[in-house]
């Protein structure tokens, strides 16, 4: 069938197979309809290749090699045939159109395999990605439920005003059971790489005590940390944000981003 498609029959042989077509046959007509439709999915599968920019030159090479001269071709030649014996030219259309469409059908399955198999990928990417973002809220989450916990358990809280940026505010809030400080501040502006925000608690004598380190705040601003202060620092009545050196200082030395007073 795929040989009828493509008119490499002899004519008697395609005549004959259009005329069997013709006379209704339901089976050799469902076999022309299968290579006509392998034969049509051939370009797709197949891989273009462009040619080397010296084929045209080696390819009018071999042709001046060739080419008989005017003389020759005024000779007559002999026309030497070469027939095959009658059972490999009877089997060979059908042994030729079988592995056409065996290497269609393999070409087909292996386009299909790839596109399924990416198909595939880009599912787990997306359920991954699914997943980080649900860790991700469900952390958020805890996070926010301890906090609204500490706000309404507390005896102790400093609620901070913007001072340098006035947009921003925060507040700090005492874990008895921890003995730490939770502390939240939120619409900061960005610092340099070098640069940091620093957390500071004063005693009622003006002892300025630093946190161990600084932090930054995400792209929204935000910033969440937990931090314990030494045991001999004793009762703290005020808490400020500075910008400092990355690495921190003992003693405030930029501006004042957010201040506030115990509650």
């Amino acid at each position: 069938m795929p040989l009828l498609l493509v008119d490499a029959l002899e004519p008697a042989e395609a005549a004959a197979l259009r005329a069997h077509l013709a006379s209704g046959c339901t089976r050799c007509a469902s076999y022309l309809a299968e290579a006509d439709a392998t034969l049509a999915y051939l370009p797709f599968v197949l891989e273009p290749t462009a040619p080397a920019p010296a084929a045209r030159e080696r390819l009018f090479a071999q042709l001046n090699q060739t080419a008989p001269s005017r003389v020759e071709a005024s000779q007559p030649k002999r026309e030497h045939v070469l027939k095959l014996p009658r059972w490999v030219r009877a089997s060979l259309p059908a042994a030729v159109a079988a592995a056409i469409v065996f290497i269609s059908t393999v070409q087909i399955m292996l386009y299909m395999q790839r596109h399924r198999e990416a198909g595939m990928l880009t599912e787990l990417t997306d359920v991954r990605q699914t997943l980080a973002k649900t860790r991700q809220f469900n952390s958020e989450l805890t996070d926010q439920v301890q906090l609204i916990q500490l706000m309404t358990s507390s005896s102790k809280q400093i609620t901070m005003e913007g001072k340098e940026q006035p947009k921003a505010f925060g507040r700090a809030i005492w874990d008895d059971k921890r003995k730490s400080w939770h502390f939240r501040a939120f619409n900061l502006e960005q610092l340099p790489t070098k640069e940091g925000y620093q957390l500071w608690f004063e005693t009622p004598y003006g002892r300025k005590v630093p946190t161990p380190r600084t932090f930054k705040p995400d792209e929204h601003g935000d910033a969440y940390i937990v931090v314990s202060l030494p045991k001999d620092v004793g009762p703290v009545s005020k808490a400020f944000v500075t910008d400092e050196p990355s690495v921190g200082t003992f003693q405030p030395t930029g501006a004042v981003h957010l201040y506030g007073k115990i509650e």
